[in-house]
């Protein structure tokens, strides 16, 4: 996938039983390639987009699920192309056009609930070279607590890029301790050490861009 040909970034505000909700629409390649994932911080909380800020109780139970990558882009480049043919400004659609955008939206992240009874609460989008762990809990745990019945997921390899890791290596050698004997003799103490060092070292690693979408089922 070349990024060069990705729509640009568009602004989708859509109305849903007179809430008004706002979440940002990219096309996922070129959103992945803004930012790389660094720190040891869970990547679904440090990079959530919120696209509402209606607030909701938290779950007990998720639905995590993959969703094909090459699905949701498509959908959200048909958003972009239709609003760039549009005569209208987004902040002036009418609230049929944003609903049918939401209804795309849903459609394209295979949940089966109506579009009406669905709230998207956000998402969370980044690139990395780690090994993400999806069942780890972390997501699961982040989903439940911001009220999510969904947590829809989809990646997508972006080829070879280089990385600054920190390596490590043991040293080891002698240092000595000089000291006076009672007799005044100068004497020294042969001192075996060992130590653990960190080196900065730039290594190529496998990225990816990962994206995850977290939706709520209301009652229309």
């Amino acid at each position: 996938m070349n990024p060069g040909s990705l729509s640009a970034a568009l602004q989708i505000r859509y109305h849903d039983g007179g809430m008004d909700r706002t979440g940002r629409c990219t096309s996922l390649l070129l959103v992945a390639l803004l930012g790389l994932l660094s720190g040891c911080a869970s990547p679904w909380k440090s990079t959530f987009q919120p696209a509402t800020a209606e607030v909701f109780s938290s779950t007990d139970q998720v639905v995590i699920r993959e969703v094909p990558w090459k699905r949701i882009d498509s959908a959200l480049k048909e958003i972009d192309a239709a609003r760039v043919s549009s005569d209208v400004a987004p902040a002036e659609m009418s609230p049929e056009a944003r609903a049918a955008e939401h209804a795309d939206l849903v459609r394209a992240l295979q949940l089966s609930e109506a579009p009406e009874s669905v709230v998207i609460l956000g998402r969370s989008v980044f690139k990395s070279t780690s090994n993400i762990k999806l069942l780890d809990g972390s997501l699961s745990k982040f989903a439940r607590s911001i009220g999510a019945d969904y947590a829809i997921w989809s990646t997508t390899y972006l080829g070879k890029a280089q990385t600054v890791e920190q390596e490590s290596y043991t040293r080891e050698g002698y240092t000595y301790r000089r000291f006076r004997h009672r007799d005044g003799r100068i004497d020294y103490d042969y001192i075996p050490y060992q130590e653990t060092l960190f080196v900065p070292v730039v290594v190529e690693r496998d990225q990816n861009a990962w994206i995850v979408y977290y939706a709520r089922v209301v009652s229309p």
